[in-house]
């Protein structure tokens, strides 16, 4: 399998935005255990795992990287499927976080 950890730059506006895989199929904000956290480190972890779950039990191969954003107080969990797998990785993921409600994000956008 080959992996690419190759990123693109996504503007949120004239100055903001974050890197993003170009291979991710899914992928969280992580805003910490603040008490006002809208993406809080636990629940990202929770459905990432459920989702790695998820994609194991369909024969999808992954790995998990992490990004910066502009954001000083936001980090980026990604997953990212093999080339060779993509297209069919973002249908399984796609379906998936669609059935559980997920906060993690689908970004397929291509």
């Amino acid at each position: 399998m080959t992996f690419s950890r190759k990123l693109e730059w996504v503007s949120t506006d004239g100055w903001r935005g974050y890197e993003r895989p170009v291979y991710a199929i899914a992928g969280s904000s992580d805003t910490g255990m603040w008490s006002d956290s809208p993406c809080p480190s636990d629940r990202v972890k929770a459905e990432l795992t459920d989702l790695k779950k998820h994609l194991r039990s369909k024969g999808i191969h992954y790995r998990e990287i992490i990004t910066k954003s502009s954001n000083v107080f936001m980090i980026k969990h990604w997953l990212i499927s093999s080339v060779e797998q993509f297209e069919e990785a973002v249908k399984v993921a796609e379906a998936w976080l669609k059935d559980n409600h997920a906060v993690t994000n689908h970004i397929h956008e291509r």
